[in-house]
């Protein structure tokens, strides 16, 4: 309701234009706010992708090319205009009683990665800082599948100061069937396993991760 209502307002009141390259489009354009180039250009579908392994995701599109250098981007420079409009997709057939948890980094609150905490801003479902950090890791561009399990393995824990709530909202959550857990990119799913493990040990059920873009397949096999 509150996207459609600022589509409208932004009718309005400017030239409608790209979120992306910024160029003047008709007011036909696609919901997204995005040109059909750079949906193409992105590789981004209208119901974006999915998958089962190794555990259910979707995404907006794939990791690479030109999608993966603008998330770099975004890391760097957050755009929301730019990220509303890439997980459009992603809001398809999401529950509006969806619960989001976004998966923190490691660094320091001045230097993360700011991108998670976003998105959930733009699916604009109730989120949950529910998880924390309980150690650093190290960057995993280039460990492969085992060595990134093993990275990951016991670094999250539940951040205390969300769970304290009464015990009814806490048996609320718990029971919760629409729980996704959000990352900006996953890859071969390692960070995503360790924070549903740390959920799944106070008995949170995991529906799924929600992204903006999965790494394919051929470009970072398990090994």
């Amino acid at each position: 309701m509150l996207t459609s209502i600022k589509s409208c307002l932004k009718q309005l009141l400017i030239e409608p234009s790209c979120a992306i390259c910024k160029r003047q489009t008709s007011s036909e354009a696609d919901q997204s706010g995005l040109c059909q180039t750079c949906q193409q250009r992105l590789g981004l579908a209208e119901s974006g992708q999915r998958g089962m392994s190794p555990l259910p995701w979707r995404a907006a599109s794939w990791y690479r090319g030109a999608m993966r250098q603008l998330i770099l981007s975004l890391r760097r420079n957050p755009k929301i205009d730019s990220l509303q409009a890439i997980c459009t997709s992603l809001q398809c057939n999401l529950p509006q009683g969806s619960l989001l948890i976004p998966i923190p980094g490691w660094k320091a609150k001045s230097r993360s990665n700011p991108l998670p905490e976003l998105i959930c801003r733009c699916l604009e479902r109730p989120t949950l800082q529910l998880l924390q950090r309980c150690r650093p890791t190290v960057g995993q561009h280039r460990l492969n599948h085992r060595q990134r399990v093993s990275n990951q393995c016991g670094s999250f824990r539940l951040n205390q100061v969300s769970t304290q709530w009464t015990s009814h909202a806490w048996t609320n959550l718990r029971s919760q069937q629409q729980v996704w857990l959000v990352d900006d990119i996953v890859t071969t799913g390692a960070t995503v396993l360790a924070a549903k493990q740390a959920l799944q040990a106070s008995e949170v059920n995991i529906q799924g991760v929600l992204c903006l873009a999965r790494t394919p397949w051929e470009l970072h096999p398990v090994i």
